[in-house]
């Protein structure tokens, strides 16, 4: 049977995307058969890279360069609500374990809570360091405290009952973790957390407040998840997994364990199972032995893109039903709907529009009368003849109008033409007439005198 968990990954490439584990059937011995990776949804909502990713019951929320949070429910699979509370991009996001608010850090100084269902904001806290970005936000188990790193270096414990913080820790003396301490992280139980620097990881003690464990690391941690309260893995640059246990004594080495050809971008681990990914896309399941201390690969899949984050949903809660291959839907403004005996046409390509001007159009009558033949071209000239003519005699002007009008009545018979072409040939439209000219104007007042 395969673990009831999803993987939410986010991505550089905007994209948000789920996979499920899934047994293939053709597989004699499911027990001892690799598991497959399928995806279950690709959700581009962002205009940016996703930067944040947080995971917590039903809900997914992420943050991108974009400045905005879209908030998922996963009971319906929809877009819940898009959150512009921030005027920077959003460099952490975490839900409180208890689901009342989310936390979010952006790189405009601000550190807001959301309230969850209503999602509106109950605190802003504008300069939670000093107007610097914030970077890291961690909640603790018991949803009354939280940590917060931000560009100062100094590390700030918030008290969520009162909204305030409650006292803060200047990392800046801290040489070894350098000047971006990251891996900001809660143990399960709440009575450690994790601080990491370019060559080493730390394990701080909430009740002393001070560090319990500096382990040396051959390469750069990236990524943390706890497995228990004093079992912690740590994705190093070099694509290794660094096994921590308190249990040990204090200068006890961790384990080291290959697991990604590049180096481990992001890593969380639920219901006994611990999902990692690489920088290269390569996402890998894994079934964790406490008492032996190793790693067993039982899936891995490629996802052809960049990844940010990495977050676990429960499938669990949801019962049996298994959402599996459902993407998330986003609502769209309503098309217009076809009439019962219609049928929905595609939209038109827009097209071009022509002006005439009257150069244009003397052009084509001068092609016009170039094509066509001496003999065609008569009642036209006569028709200028008689416009011409001097307004002295308006008789022979009019009776040259008349012969013209005649001509081209002569003209327009589609008989002459047909005989002439073998009575093959097109029947021509019928010509416009000509307005009347003044000659024929006063010929025709005259008549009515008389």
């Amino acid at each position: 049977m395969p673990p009831d968990i999803e993987i939410i990954v986010g991505t550089y490439e905007e994209y948000l995307l789920g996979y499920q584990l899934s047994a293939s059937p053709e597989e004699a011995a499911p027990a001892a058969a690799k598991l497959k990776l399928k995806q279950t949804f690709a959700d581009k909502s962002h205009a940016g890279s996703i930067k944040s990713v947080a995971v917590q019951g039903p809900w997914v929320a992420s943050g991108g360069s974009d400045d905005r949070i879209f908030v998922y429910d996963m009971r319906t699979r929809k877009q819940s609500q898009i959150l512009l509370s921030h005027a920077g991009t959003v460099n952490t996001l975490q839900f409180s374990p208890d689901l009342t608010h989310l936390l979010s850090g952006s790189a405009d100084g601000h550190m807001i809570a959301t309230r969850v269902g209503s999602w509106s904001i109950e605190g802003d806290w504008k300069k939670a360091h000093a107007g610097q970005p914030v970077t890291h936000i961690s909640c603790h188990p018991s949803s009354k405290l939280a940590l917060s790193l931000g560009g100062d270096q100094v590390l700030n414990t918030w008290n969520l009952v009162k909204g305030r913080v409650a006292y803060k820790t200047n990392l800046k003396s801290k040489t070894t973790l350098g000047s971006q301490p990251d891996c900001l992280s809660w143990s399960t139980q709440g009575d450690h957390f994790t601080l990491s620097g370019p060559l080493c990881l730390e394990i701080w003690d909430i009740k002393s407040a001070h560090v319990v464990r500096r382990c040396k690391m051959p390469a750069k941690p990236i990524c943390v998840a706890w497995l228990d309260g004093n079992e912690c893995l740590a994705g190093l640059e070099n694509g290794s997994i660094a096994w921590i246990s308190l249990n040990d004594e204090e200068e006890a080495s961790p384990i080291i364990i290959a697991a990604h050809e590049a180096r481990v971008k992001a890593m969380a681990y639920l219901n006994e199972s611990l999902a990692t990914v690489s920088s290269a896309g390569e996402i890998k399941v894994w079934r964790i032995d406490l008492e032996e201390r190793e790693l067993e690969e039982i899936a891995s899949t490629n996802m052809d893109c960049r990844p940010t984050g990495l977050g676990l949903l429960d499938l669990g809660q949801f019962g049996n039903a298994r959402p599996l291959g459902q993407s998330i839907k986003v609502e769209s403004k309503p098309k217009a709907k076809a009439e019962p005996g219609q049928t929905t046409k595609p939209a038109a390509p827009r097209g071009f529009v022509t002006i005439e001007y009257e150069q244009d159009e003397k052009q084509e009558t001068e092609e016009e009368s170039a094509t066509t033949p001496k003999s065609k071209q008569k009642p036209k000239q006569k028709k200028k003849e008689a416009e011409k003519a001097p307004q002295g005699k308006p008789e022979d002007s009019s009776d040259e109008s008349n012969s013209s009008e005649e001509d081209s009545e002569d003209f327009s018979d589609s008989d002459s033409d047909a005989s002439n072409d073998g009575g093959h040939g097109k029947r021509r439209p019928p010509k416009r007439k000509q307005p009347p000219t003044p000659s024929s104007k006063r010929k025709v007042k005259q008549q009515k005198k008389k």
